[in-house]
Order: structure tokens, then C-alpha cells, then sequence
């Protein structure tokens, strides 16, 4: 079973004159694909009470809930996510729950992936999180987002968090967004025997591993409604497939076309199968570039 630590959210979302409100955060996104695709994953997070009226929208998809903590001392973290015309999104933090503690980490699965999206996990716990696993896969998004008076959303990194993330971690998945190359060659060539994901958006990803880059190219394979979450189901599924020993360029390729295919669905609520994931892997097959 995959654990995926980092907060659930109540995610306002704009599109045009529409909006409506859902679950988000990665262990909903990665429960609710990965469970579609045979993978068992264990959401680990802490919400409010507001948070309770999503509880059986796991249950109903046969996930565990019982390290949901809901708690009465903070709101659900949520955010206000406007689409833009050009595709772009805008976040904007409107609560914001408490950070993990050492009570909320005990009795971990042996694969986890740490996918935070509001700081709420610190490097100490991250530690602490290495010390009792056997894989562990970061999603750097959370690590990096800074938030103005009003709560729109920046990045900022910092090196030295930076290197400690990546000690720490066996796999690190970076978005375009949130490094530049040149701290990206940096840490490349600091930590060669870690697995480094630089994800791009629709065009798809590169591993670097070992002094070898494996890009794939996703643009165009489907007709893509909605990305947001694609990117904690790259980390959730290549985290996974790491753990349990398998091929990591097999895996890489395999990640991505579960992505993909989440990008097919709007929000948490697409329907994938596993014909749809190996027919996406066969495309993506053809698109690999290894250097």
C-alpha cells in the first residue's frame, strides 16, 4: 500500500462564469485515480470539520479513511483556483489547516510519498518520515509556495531546504514552474543516484537519473480537460512502482500515462482504467527520447 502524506483541500474552483467546490490535494487525487489503475493507496492528512461532508466519497470508492484526522481546532486547508483564458491557473490560499506532527506520522506504510501543498510538512518531519519507510517520494510544489497578505500563491526555493529534501528522498519531482535549470543542473549533479522528475505540464516530463535523461512527450496523446492533480498522480504512481523494485524507465512511462489519463477527468472525479493507461503507454512509448 502507497501512503500519501500532505493535506486534503476544499478546493474552490473558477472556470469562466462557473464555479464549484471539491476535495483536492494529493491524497485525494492519488486515491481516487491510483485505486482506479489496482493501486492501493492510504491517504495520511489532518482536515477540519468541514471536511467531513467528503468522507464518503472515499468511502464510496472502498479507501481507507482512518488516517483522515479531522480535527476541531482549524478550517480544511482550501484554495481558490481560477482558470485563465491561456490555460493558466491562479491559486489563492483561503485556510489553512494545521502542520503534521509526529502523532499524525506513526505506523507508516514502507512506500510513501510526501506531497504537501502548504508547507504543513516540515524538513524535521520529513526526516522522521525516512527514517521509517523504505521508499520515499517528495513532490516539491509544497515546499516551495509562499503566499502573499491576501493569499495569492509564489515560489521561492531555498537551496539549503532544497539539498535536505533531496538527502532525504529517493525520488523528487520538481514542476517547470517552481526551478529554474540552473538549480536544477545543480542538484543533478550533487545527487546523480536520486531520481529527479522535472514534470512540464502538457509536453510531458524528464527523469534524470545516473547521468541519463529519459524525456517523454504527452502533449496531444488525449483530449485534455483538466491538469490539475496530474502531477500528484505522476509522483503517487512513480513512487509506487519504485518501491515495489519495478524497471524505473518502464515505470517512468507508465507514471506518465496515468497522468495522462487523469487529465482526461475533471477534478478527482475522471473514470480511467487500465486499458486506457497500457493503450496511453503504448503511445508514449514511441515519444521517449533518452539521452
Amino acid at each position: 500500500m502507497l501512503g500519501v502524506i500532505g493535506h486534503v483541500a476544499i478546493d474552490l474552483i473558477r472556470k469562466g462564469l462557473k464555479s464549484w467546490r471539491s476535495p483536492g490535494g494529493a491524497p485525494t487525487y492519488c486515491s481516487f485515480y491510483l485505486r482506479q489503475v489496482g493501486i492501493d493507496v492510504l491517504p495520511i492528512t489532518v482536515a477540519g470539520m468541514d471536511f467531513n461532508e467528503y468522507i464518503n466519497q472515499y468511502i464510496e470508492r472502498e479507501i481507507p479513511t482512518h488516517r483522515i484526522r479531522i480535527i476541531n481546532d482549524c478550517n480544511t486547508t482550501s484554495y481558490e483556483i481560477t482558470y485563465l483564458d491561456d490555460g493558466k491557473r491562479v491559486l489563492r490560499l483561503l485556510s489553512r489547516c494545521r502542520d503534521f506532527t509526529l502523532e499524525d506520522l506513526d505506523d507508516l506504510p514502507s512506500i510513501v510519498t510526501v506531497n504537501p501543498i502548504a508547507r504543513e510538512v516540515s524538513i524535521d518531519m520529513l526526516r522522521h518520515i525516512r527514517e521509517h519507510v523504505d521508499t520515499l517520494g517528495v513532490d516539491l510544489q509544497g515546499f516551495t509556495r509562499v503566499f502573499d497578505s491576501d493569499g495569492y500563491v509564489s515560489t521561492a526555493i531555498n537551496m539549503d531546504d532544497l539539498i535536505r529534501i533531496l538527502e532525504n528522498a529517493d525520488l523528487l519531482k520538481i514542476s517547470i514552474d517552481d526551478a529554474d535549470l540552473q538549480v536544477l543542473n545543480s542538484i543533478v549533479s550533487k545527487f546523480p543516484n536520486k531520481v529527479i522528475i522535472l514534470s512540464m505540464g502538457h509536453r510531458g516530463s524528464i527523469m534524470m537519473h545516473n547521468g541519463k535523461k529519459i524525456q517523454v512527450l504527452t502533449s496531444g496523446i488525449v483530449d485534455a480537460k483538466d491538469p490539475t492533480g496530474a502531477g500528484d498522480v505522476l509522483t503517487c504512481t512513480m513512487t509506487h512502482l519504485m518501491g515495489k523494485g519495478d524497471d524505473l524507465t518502464w515505470s517512468f512511462i507508465y507514471s506518465n500515462a496515468v497522468a495522462v489519463a487523469k487529465t482526461m477527468g475533471e477534478g478527482p472525479y475522471g473514470s480511467i482504467s487500465r486499458d486506457v493507461v497500457d493503450n496511453i503507454v503504448d503511445r508514449l512509448r514511441s515519444r521517449l527520447i533518452v539521452t
